[in-house]
């Protein structure tokens, strides 16, 4: 008999439910029994804090140590007790149990055991769902450490698991998953931070997350996601990305492993000025290849080169900026078949309103002026025989124009198309390449030369 391939693991507060600490008054009660003892609070996590000036302090004097945890643990029991009958539920957490049907979930979290049975029943989750729960009894914290997930993936009912998920809302808890994936190879752990905004992601991804979710629905995507049949190019678009190119060439790794039969990373440096080459290169685990331009040619000539490099059943871009992950092409896989082109849209916009109006007044113009029907925001995964239909060096545009004029083109030879919406992610570092008028100016006449091309017969051939 075989086991379940994937083991869930979630958090309670932040994730399942919101349980509307007071943490300012808490720390009030907590400064007031530190401050007579000679210490203080460090940093702004409160348990981590609590943690630390225990063990400061037990240094000194075991017993008195004790004493002094038991008084500080008593005030988080207290507010908890508070908070626990009149918490809420967490936005989506409803869904994510529903879309985790037939996956062995286990709930792992900081606080008490008390409390996390008193949270559930109010907000209506039974807890039997969940073959295991790590929670805390006693003055001491269980986060960040690997005997809670140890502990976990003990259980019978996570025997013979390949991989195993953590979904949680705070740096704690990635350093958890790192922990237990230190402490035993087997099974795989990945982590999954869920940030409640875009300023959240680099906290948890400095915290050790391997992914990053914006809602709990797309966590329940990745821990369901079934392993693909294809193999798959992942074309990383580059110039002056140095900062980012490491992280965006990880990214496509955890994806080519965990959920591809094959996969290769081509980044395409187009005329950098800085070091994008060379940490491209530096990040490779074998599984990178570095096409370079010797000056900035524009996003078109970027894609025509790494397009005509893929080797791989499947193609798909991503921009090295790392605000379309490779976690958003899991959504475009189950759609994968050679006549069927998959190009996603946004959920929402990734820089605010001035770049969502930028993006209405482009789509109006690749429709209206250039007639181009196939519209797309974020990337599109297609089947290497559209370029032995298309030949590229026909693809004339120069900026991010070419992906539309190939698309029509596929369009015209008869592709299928399936439309996906993905969660894009703001971008950390730099500045958006299309907003400069000189950009504008560039992408309106490309746009009209292609209308002007698609409207023109072809020259009839010469005759004997």
């Amino acid at each position: 008999m075989t086991g379940p391939a994937v083991v869930a693991i979630l958090d309670l507060d932040g994730v399942l439910v919101d349980l509307h600490l007071d943490n300012a008054r808490v720390r009030r009660e907590v400064d007031a029994i530190l401050v007579p003892a000679g210490l203080g609070m460090v940093g702004d996590d409160l348990i981590a804090g609590i943690e630390s000036a225990c063990v400061k302090f037990g240094a000194r004097d075991a017993e008195a140590g004790a004493r002094l945890a038991a008084r500080l643990w008593a005030v988080i029991d207290q507010e908890e007790a508070r908070c626990a009958p009149a918490c809420s539920i967490h936005p989506g957490a409803r869904g994510l149990l529903e879309r985790l049907s037939g996956v062995p979930v286990a709930l792992c979290t900081k606080h008490g055991h008390t409390c996390t049975l008193a949270a559930l029943h109010a907000v209506g989750i039974d807890s039997a769902r969940f073959y295991s729960i790590q929670a805390r009894t006693g003055a001491t914290s269980i986060t960040p450490a690997a005997t809670p997930v140890q502990n976990i993936l003990a259980a019978p009912e996570a025997a013979g698991a390949e991989r195993m998920f953590l979904v949680g809302h705070h740096a704690a808890d990635m350093g958890a998953t790192l922990a237990a994936g230190q402490a035993a190879p087997a099974p795989l752990v990945v982590a999954i931070g869920y940030a409640h905004s875009m300023a959240e992601v680099p906290r948890l991804e400095a915290a050790g997350a391997d992914f990053v979710v914006t809602e709990v629905s797309e966590a329940a995507e990745l821990i369901s996601a079934p392993q693909s049949p294809h193999t798959l190019s992942m074309v990383l678009l580059a110039w002056n990305e140095e900062a980012s190119i490491a992280a965006a060439v990880r990214d496509c790794r955890r994806v080519g492993r965990l959920w591809l039969s094959g996969y290769e990373i081509i980044v395409v440096d187009d005329g950098s000025g800085d070091a994008t080459a060379a940490r491209a290169e530096a990040a490779s685990e074998g599984d990178v290849r570095v096409v370079r331009h010797a000056r900035n040619l524009g996003m078109g000539a970027a894609l025509r080169s790494g397009y005509g490099a893929a080797r791989c059943e499947y193609i798909a871009f991503l921009p090295a900026d790392r605000q379309v992950r490779p976690q958003s092409l899991l959504a475009f896989l189950p759609w994968a078949t050679p006549e069927t082109t998959a190009i996603s849209t946004y959920v929402t916009p990734p820089s605010g309103e001035s770049r969502r109006l930028m993006s209405l007044v482009f789509s109006f113009l690749v429709r209206g002026l250039g007639g181009m029907r196939v519209h797309y925001a974020g990337s599109y995964m297609f089947h290497r025989r559209w370029l032995e239909t298309i030949d590229l060096r026909t693809v004339r545009s120069e900026t991010f124009v070419f992906s539309f004029e190939l698309l029509e083109r596929m369009r015209q030879a008869g592709s299928r198309f399936a439309a996906v919406t993905i969660r894009p992610f703001v971008r950390e570092v730099g500045q958006s390449r299309e907003v400069a008028l000189r950009r504008i100016v560039r992408v309106f006449g490309e746009i009209a030369r292609y209308r002007v091309r698609s409207l023109t017969p072809p020259e009839p051939k010469n005759r004997r």
